[in-house]
Parts: structure tokens; sequence; C-alpha cells
């Protein structure tokens, strides 16, 4: 197994080497995102009840709400109602976490497999290869991001593959939710 892998990798190195430096490693790098963001949803919409989840997150909601207003104003009745629907509020949100997940587990190994190998493809030595350059310094202003997320440049700040990934996946999975109607409103 070890082999295969070994042998793949080096095809997957050699034969996508042109997007191994900026500028074409960002986009490469987005084309990848998109592809797993898009799967994963995929998976969402086949697996998962979307119509019981948004249906459970509106009753948390007004659970939520109803807790509120109790708290606030001391009503007994309203207490004992938000007592007594307790136990069901939290089955719902057990059943929601579990239908949220399973596709999720179908893909987890694939998804490993993918990052491991596009984490070997931008590395070069042990070190992090840039793969993408914001146009200013947010180093400057946050510290921290200097060795973390990538290092500064005349250009400006130099992402790392887990940066740029992290950046982009996290746009890119909001939209796409959103136009596949996997995203479910979010009690607050």
């Amino acid at each position: 197994m070890q082999d295969l892998f070994t042998d793949f990798a080096i095809w997957f190195a050699t034969t996508f080497q042109i997007f191994r430096t900026p500028p074409l490693s960002g986009p490469f790098i987005l084309m990848i995102s998109m592809f797993v963001s898009t799967l994963s949803n995929l998976a969402m919409r086949r697996f998962t009840d979307m119509r019981r989840l948004q249906r459970h997150q509106t009753e948390i909601k007004q659970y939520q709400e109803m807790e509120k207003e109790a708290r606030r104003t001391q009503n007994e009745k309203l207490l004992k109602k938000v007592k007594r629907r307790k136990a069901y509020i939290d089955r719902i949100q057990r059943e929601q976490l579990g239908a949220r997940c399973k596709p999720s587990l179908i893909f987890l190994i694939p998804f490993m497999l993918i990052f491991t190998i596009l984490r070997g493809f931008y590395t070069e030595g042990g070190i992090d290869m840039i793969v993408a350059v914001l146009p200013f310094n947010i180093q400057k202003v946050l510290p921290f991001f200097e060795g973390l997320a990538g290092i500064g440049t005349a250009a400006g700040f130099g992402l790392t593959y887990y940066a740029f990934y992290f950046l982009v996946g996290l746009g890119l999975s909001s939209i796409l939710q959103r136009i596949m109607g996997t995203q479910v409103m979010t009690a607050q």
C-alpha cells in the first residue's frame, strides 16, 4: 500500500508541477477546495433529510427564545414548559449532530488522502512553500501570522498551503452550502 501511495504522489508531483508555485498554485487549490466542498455538500443532500433538519432547527430556535423569555420574566408556567421540553430538544439536537456527521464520516479517509498528498506537494525539504501572496502585509497588524500562516515577502504576505486552503475553504463552503441548499439556519 505504501508503494502505491508513494507512486501516486510522485505521479501527481510530476503531472501537476506547473501548479506548485504562484500564480497557478492559488487557482489550483481553489479548484480542489471547490471540488471537496461540492462533494461534501452533495453527500449532505444525499444522506440527510434537509427539511427535517430545518424543521428541528426552527424548533430549537423557538425553544431557546422561550427559555430566554422564561428566565427574563421568571414566569413559573413558562419555566415548567421549558423544563418539560428540554429532553425533547436535547434529543433532536443529538439527532441533528448525527445526521450532519454521517456524510462527513463517509468521505473522511478520501479527504485525508487528498490533504496528505497536497501537503507533500506544497512542502519542500520539510518547509511549507508559499502558494499565494496577499497584496498587503497583514503580519504588521497581526504579527502572530508570521510563521503560522506564511511569511512576509516583497510583494505582500505569502500564504502557505494550509493557510490559503483554510481561507478559501471557509468562503467557498458557505457559498456552496447556500447554493446547494445544505445550509441549516443556525440557532442563536
